[in-house]
């Protein structure tokens, strides 16, 4: 498949279209009986997956990533894929972020130490919304101390990831009247079936000196599925159940809408990569082959199946004003109905 390059450039950031997510490795979203890493990892790296993204916050991930990666060193050495991880966020609670510069290059030795690796391709300050945005860009903020990490050649790339894109975008823009533009910029929830927000913000996010963009989570951290999302899901039960209805129309029609959610984001080429939680060999290889079915299509120079175009439009009729909704985040008191005054745009 032509997911792009089977190893990595030595030159420039090239990841293919899908960035296999680790977060199911530290059970947010499904039993970590069903999770299957060592099979998971190593289809990906065999059908063309050449990225990886983790965090110290994604409970053993890094650790279950760093020695599925040295068990296969001898077919796929380090040179043959990305490793992204963050740091700056360490649990739930306030208290468990800390965006200190000793902590962020404690954090990154942890993180090579667990993932078994020299060095990290990319790493973000995670979710950088949580904390005042001095401790991001200040002059003892945490970019700088990643900025230096890259100067020692610890890491390749340096960037930020969460959820606001005005916060996300305030910082880019800093950051590039400082003449030290980020790297990377990674969003999340922001172009799937439920917010295409993102699309409005990648030509100012490159206005700003940033050279990649990631969008993370198609399904909306589980929120586009069959079944409801995780208790800890950010979204109002008002948008739970609209959800719900919307998966009902799309089985009624005989069709999923965990798959049309996924479908609808690789379909995008607004970002670099679209990260994907994966944790058994079935994702992976259906990931894929939802992915295989848009190159045909493009290759053919043929539109989306038109009952499944006309699917995905009554889906987001049905949304009505949770159409580009935005939860706000850090999480307050949420109102039973849209407020669009939230919505960031």
């Amino acid at each position: 498949m032509d997911l792009r390059p089977l190893t990595k450039s030595q030159d420039k950031f090239e990841v293919s279209k899908i960035l296999f997510g680790t977060v199911p490795f530290g059970g947010a979203y499904d039993e970590i009986e069903n999770c299957s890493p060592f099979e998971a990892v190593s289809r990906a790296l065999e059908l063309g997956i050449n990225a990886f993204d983790t965090s110290p916050y994604y409970g053993d991930s890094e650790q279950i990533l760093g020695s599925v990666l040295s068990s296969l060193s001898d077919k796929y050495p380090r040179s043959h894929y990305y490793i992204i991880t963050k740091v700056g966020r360490y649990g739930l609670n306030k208290e468990d972020f800390d965006y200190s510069s000793k902590r962020a290059r404690e954090s990154v030795e942890e993180s090579c130490r667990r993932l078994k690796t020299d060095y990290l391709d990319v790493v973000y300050a995670h979710d950088v919304e949580f904390v005042d945005i001095d401790e991001v860009v200040g002059d003892g903020g945490i970019l700088i101390e990643l900025f230096k990490l890259k100067k020692e050649g610890k890491i390749k790339y340096v960037g930020i990831s969460g959820y606001p894109l005005d916060i996300l975008l305030k910082i880019a823009a800093i950051q590039y009247e400082r003449n030290q533009p980020l790297d990377i910029v990674q969003s999340y929830s922001h172009y799937c079936l439920q917010n295409t927000l993102l699309s409005n913000y990648i030509p100012k996010f490159k206005s700003f000196g940033v050279k990649y963009l990631m969008n993370a989570s198609p399904l909306s951290m589980a929120l586009l599925t069959e079944t409801a999302p995780p208790q800890w899901h950010p979204a109002p039960t008002k948008l739970r159940s609209v959800i719900s209805k919307c998966a009902s129309y799309a089985k009624e029609n005989g069709f999923n809408i965990s798959k049309l959610a996924i479908q609808f984001s690789l379909e995008w080429d607004g970002t670099d990569s679209t990260v994907i939680g994966l944790s058994n060999r079935k994702q992976v290889e259906e990931a894929i082959a939802l992915f295989n079915e848009i190159l045909a299509r493009k290759r053919c120079e043929k539109n989306a199946d038109k009952i499944e175009q006309i699917i995905v439009q009554e889906i987001q009729k049905i949304m009505g004003d949770w159409l580009n909704w935005c939860w706000e985040s850090p999480p307050t008191t949420i109102s039973s109905a849209p407020n669009h005054k939230s919505v960031q745009h």
